[in-house]
């Protein structure tokens, strides 16, 4: 933005009295008035279009949180559907969840120095030690 300067022209005529020193003056000032009306005016138009501008932003982050929320609300409402299906996957997975938990058993306490168990209890089960079963089934 570019201000500009005003320059106070005085005109001097030998007829006219002192009044129009002050009439000269009056009128740099009027025009100093107007350029700085002119640049108060550009302003507000800018500030106008900023303002505009962010309540379109804002429109379309509402927008977005309210598609994000009814598509979490869908999934939700799926996985509640789907819960039920739980206590079978349940049953499915047990007979590997045991054969893991023997294959931690034989790492964990037969080849680093009975590293889960403690006065013949396993510290991760709470279950009773049954080391010489493990052997049995997966020899070394």
């Amino acid at each position: 933005m570019v201000i500009q300067e005003a320059r106070i022209h005085l005109v001097r005529k030998p007829a006219l009295p002192v009044l129009s020193d002050v009439a000269c003056e009056h009128a740099a000032l009027v025009r100093m008035l107007a350029g700085a009306q002119a640049r108060v005016s550009a302003l507000v138009t800018d500030h106008a279009q900023q303002i505009a501008a962010l309540q379109t932003q804002i429109m379309r982050l509402r927008g977005r949180a309210i598609l994000r929320e009814t598509m979490l609300a869908w999934l939700r409402e799926s996985l509640s559907k789907l819960e039920p299906l739980q206590p079978e996957l349940a049953e499915d997975l047990a007979p590997h969840a045991d054969a893991a938990d023997r294959v931690i058993c034989q790492t964990g306490c037969v080849s680093h120095g009975h590293y889960w168990r403690e006065d013949d209890q396993c510290r991760r089960t709470g279950k009773s030690c049954s080391i010489d079963s493990v052997l049995l089934e997966f020899p070394r």
